[in-house]
């Protein structure tokens, strides 16, 4: 069953692990224990407060199994999930550089809440601030299916790399996000911490990720 993880328990507490799993804002349940179970470790989703799933746990536990559940081995971890019919805010899983055909490249990978991946390329160059440029164009180069889905698009007005100091550098990135007819100018910035090509990507991203989030 998906989100299930059963472990070598007997079978009364492999049915309990099932039935947990059926609560309503469970997304997975692992029991652990051998004839009875000792812990009880939880993630879910929504606003329902934990106290409320731990009733929720000892109360299927009593009336399906005649298992007493002690509250104090019941851990909850909760989590967000994004509204049904918005996209969410991507995370960035991977920012690499390369060279293809004697130039240098910049290659995202996005991460989904809903688990998919999309890539974009986006042209370096052998500046530091020609390699930002190239991590904002292959970011927006990733954003483009979902942009296309509500209709709407954007444009990078100006990526820059700013100092503040001595030891500290932000990229700014400027961008116009056009939809129904009407154009908002959105500002994001990042601290270079790594590489100014992961800085820009986030900097595109503070940018944009209200936006992805509306319906």
């Amino acid at each position: 069953m998906p989100g299930e993880d059963t472990l070598s328990q007997s079978g009364t507490l492999a049915e309990l692990q099932r039935a947990l799993n059926r609560v309503q804002g469970v997304e997975r349940v692992r029991v652990v224990g051998d004839d009875s179970p000792t812990e009880i470790h939880v993630i879910a989703a929504g606003r329902k407060p934990s106290r409320q799933f731990v009733r929720d746990i000892e109360s299927l536990a009593a009336a399906e199994f005649g298992i007493q559940i002690d509250h104090r081995i019941v851990s909850i971890v909760q989590v967000e999930t994004p509204p049904t019919g918005q996209a969410g805010r991507p995370s960035i899983e991977r920012v690499g550089v390369g060279r293809r055909n004697n130039s240098e490249w910049v290659e995202v990978t996005l991460l989904w809440p809903d688990g998919e991946r999309t890539s974009g390329t986006g042209a370096a160059g052998t500046s530091r601030e020609a390699r930002a440029r190239g991590a904002a164009a292959a970011v927006l180069e990733c954003l483009d299916a979902k942009l296309s889905e509500k209709r709407s698009t954007l444009e990078i007005d100006n990526v820059s790399l700013h100092s503040v100091s001595s030891s500290t550098e932000w990229v700014l990135v400027h961008t116009t996000f056009y939809e129904e007819g009407a154009s908002t100018p959105l500002l994001g910035s990042a601290r270079v911490v790594d590489d100014v090509a992961t800085a820009a990507a986030l900097a595109l991203l503070n940018a944009v990720n209200r936006k992805l989030l509306r319906a």
